[in-house]
């Protein structure tokens, strides 16, 4: 539990950082062109970095398999409920509900999260890899009615994860050592600094959450009910060991993807809203994380 308390207090320091540049020094744009670089820094060479030494190290297990079956389960299960649930409110509405409710925060604070409580990354990875596939695919075939290949194909996490699995079955021993030793830091470094970049991005508005408290309720209950429930009986049921299971549940427990934010300005579901829910649903799992380290 010792690295939690870093990790608020790089999400501090994103948010001071934040505030300073917004509601101080008035430099949006400069701020919004700093933090592109830095997310695409992340996005393009940390996340398929640690990716690539994460699957040289171990490869696939038959155990990855019913994570990702977890998650799938619980986005099948989350749209059929959900548009019973809210049969009666606008398109927008919907889809909004369903991005905010299903897609976890699994990188940006699965990652970090899963090191400080864990030491390790290697669930918090597959359970990542499944939601950024599949929070690029799902939205596209709701909004146009067919997957984008070539965006797929493009992902940087996809492609660290083929050059991994590459490097653990087919490269000698000891290159595949040499690949791992080399890239030791960058789990840590994508951890970190996926936490400070998390602080900068969290919408700091939240009043257009006035009159839609059932739109945060719904997304509380799926995303720190539902999705642990699904997971765990997914995971239980084959007879995953604990200690995966554990921190599958963890994970698929973070709250809603910044991604979320910038899928709903892409096809106007409903953004503000989104945005805001993000980030009061990230704040309640930050503090939920500090109160706990201050117990344990």
């Amino acid at each position: 539990m010792n690295e939690v308390p870093m990790l608020m207090l790089l999400i501090g320091i994103g948010v001071l950082v934040q505030v300073v540049f917004k509601r101080i020094l008035g430099l949006d744009e400069l701020f919004e062109r700093i933090l592109k670089k830095l997310v695409d820094f992340i996005y393009y060479l940390l996340i398929p970095l640690a990716f690539i030494k994460t699957y040289t190290e171990r490869g696939v297990m038959v155990n990855d398999l019913w994570l990702m079956a977890s998650f799938i389960i619980f986005l099948v299960i989350s749209m059929a409920s959900l548009r019973l649930i809210v049969r009666h409110g606008s398109k927008d509405y919907y889809n909004a509900l369903l991005i905010t409710s299903i897609f976890p925060n699994a990188v940006f604070l699965g990652f970090p999260v899963s090191l400080a409580l864990f030491g390790s990354i290697h669930v918090a990875s597959i359970y990542g890899l499944a939601t950024l596939v599949l929070n690029v695919v799902a939205p596209d075939i709701i909004a146009l009615g067919k997957a984008s290949l070539i965006r797929l194909i493009e992902m940087p996490a996809l492609l660290g994860f083929i050059i991994g699995l590459i490097g653990h079955y087919l490269f000698p021993p000891g290159l595949a050592g040499t690949i791992i030793n080399a890239l030791w830091w960058a789990p840590y470094a994508l951890s970190y600094t996926a936490t400070m970049i998390l602080g900068a991005r969290l919408p700091l508005r939240v009043d257009v959450l006035r009159g839609n408290i059932k739109f945060i309720a719904l997304t509380s209950i799926y995303r720190f009910m539902i999705a642990p429930l699904v997971t765990y009986i997914v995971l239980f049921i084959p007879g995953v060991d604990w200690s995966i299971v554990t921190q599958a549940i963890v994970v698929s427990m973070m709250p809603p993807a910044v991604l979320n934010t910038l899928i709903a300005s892409k096809y106007g579901w409903m953004p503000e809203l989104v945005a805001s829910t993000t980030f009061i649903l990230t704040l309640i799992v930050v503090l939920c994380l500090l109160f706990t380290n201050l117990l344990f």
